[in-house]
């Protein structure tokens, strides 16, 4: 098969058809085991709580005194049914903690949500969801990644990645606990030294994350796995987290976060770049792997990100993913390539990392229906949940870019895409891809495929 080449605008040949039929959309993100408890009851009251307690004036206060749309009306009303509870001084801990760390960020919505989860785990399970760890978490959503890069607003996990943590520390070896709760503990220090300056909070984050990204190898370890627990060792998994932690150790913050992701958290050309002319489908399930997983993300780092050089082992973990589903890997600008459709690793590489299951979505050729498979992406998106999608170039040629936050509401809404052919994280306007012949960075065309 042939591609027709233009140096300015990578067109991506992709199979004439998909491997197997794309299944429907699902009507919301399908995930196992996930924490939901703050559904609105029939009656209009948040469950997870006690609706009868009185209101506190100092929550009452709290609450009123945010800035209009900080909370949405559902987490608004289930956190102050959660604070309700409380009082004294274990009602000032917990106002203390939301108002320093949560509802001063432009995450408050999703970590106020976390919090509520967390607290709900902890009602339950106290012995491995800890105050520290609810705290922990909750922070990791809150707090943006970068405090001045366009592209760092969001935290160094979305609510989902809390939910798989705390699944994970809950379902653990108790070897595995105790290994996790040393390198917790060390976090900062470096050679038995406190490092000046260390990000304890971003290590500790990111150990986390890394142990979400685990939950199903740490929750149901292999044979070999559970006959080393026996004996009190520790499994595969943790031992790649506990591993991490020692790299990570001591690292100033800017430099923990910009390892722990492979898209420009400045909005600039410095993010992830295919190695090859067809092989962007596999370059953005790198961007969304290194997403979900930080042990990934500081392993992609070994060599620069932002480079077309092939002969690396980015270049040739891309190359393997064609080879092995149908592509042809030529150098960049050269025909004779093929690329690969997303949905053929897409589960393996990036779905068993962030414990979605993805489910292809062909969008009509029309503003509403794009329209609405954004409005989808949206809830996935908040919830940390990265979605590829695929755009047809109106000069022909189809290109896999990756969508991995989105910020604003109605026709204001903005989508950070990260374009793996130029290697450009930006802001692109929801409106601007509904209406079609959008502007995607490298190229004008259309959105037609999102992965839900």
């Amino acid at each position: 098969m042939s591609v027709r080449v233009d140096t300015s605008v990578p067109r991506t040949r992709l199979p004439e058809q998909a491997p197997v039929a794309p299944p429907p959309a699902p009507a919301a993100p399908a995930r196992t085991n996930t924490v939901d408890a703050f559904q609105q009851a029939p009656g209009g009251v948040p469950t997870g709580g006690t609706a009868a307690a009185t209101v506190p004036p100092q929550v009452q206060q709290t609450l009123t005194n945010l800035p209009p749309g900080t909370l949405s009306p559902e987490n608004a009303a289930a956190l102050q049914t959660r604070l309700s509870t409380l009082s004294g001084d274990a009602l000032t801990h917990e106002l203390d903690f939301l108002k320093q760390n949560v509802l001063n960020t432009p995450n408050a919505d999703r970590a106020t949500r976390t919090y509520l989860e967390m607290k709900t785990l902890q009602d339950t399970r106290p012995g491995r969801i800890t105050q520290s760890t609810v705290e922990t978490l909750t922070r990791a959503v809150a707090t943006p990644r970068s405090a001045t890069g366009a592209a760092g607003q969001e935290g160094v996990m979305g609510p989902s990645q809390a939910r798989d943590a705390a699944q994970a520390l809950i379902g653990m070896t108790g070897s595995d606990y105790k290994a996790l709760q040393g390198a917790l503990d060390n976090a900062g220090n470096k050679n038995n030294q406190c490092i000046a300056g260390a990000d304890v909070q971003g290590e500790r984050a990111l150990l986390l994350k890394a142990v979400g990204a685990r939950r199903e190898q740490l929750a149901s370890p292999g044979l070999m796995d559970r006959a080393r627990s026996v004996f009190g060792g520790t499994s595969s998994a943790m031992n790649e987290v506990t591993g991490y932690a020692s790299r990570i150790a001591g690292s100033q913050r800017e430099d923990l976060m910009r390892q722990s992701t492979v898209i420009d958290l400045n909005g600039g050309t410095g993010a992830l770049q295919q190695r090859w002319n067809d092989s962007c489908a596999p370059t953005s399930q790198q961007i969304a792997r290194a997403e979900a997983d930080p042990v990934y993300a500081r392993r992609l780092h070994d060599e620069p990100i932002h480079s077309t050089d092939s002969n690396t082992a980015i270049g040739r973990e891309q190359a393997e993913a064609l080879k092995n589903n149908g592509g042809v890997a030529v150098e960049r600008g050269q025909a004779g390539g093929s690329g690969m459709w997303p949905e053929a690793t897409l589960d393996t590489q990036v779905g068993r990392y962030n414990n979605h299951d993805y489910a292809r979505n062909d969008i009509a050729d029309t503003p509403a229906a794009r329209q609405g498979a954004l409005d989808r992406a949206d809830t996935l998106l908040k919830d940390g949940i990265d979605v590829p999608i695929v755009v047809n170039w109106d000069g022909g040629g189809s290109h896999a870019l990756m969508l991995t936050d989105v910020r604003g509401e109605g026709a204001d809404r903005q989508y950070l895409l990260t374009d793996p052919w130029n290697g450009q994280t930006g802001w692109i306007k929801g409106s601007d891809v509904a209406n079609g012949s959008t502007s995607f960075m490298c190229g004008t065309g259309k959105l037609s495929i999102t992965y839900e």
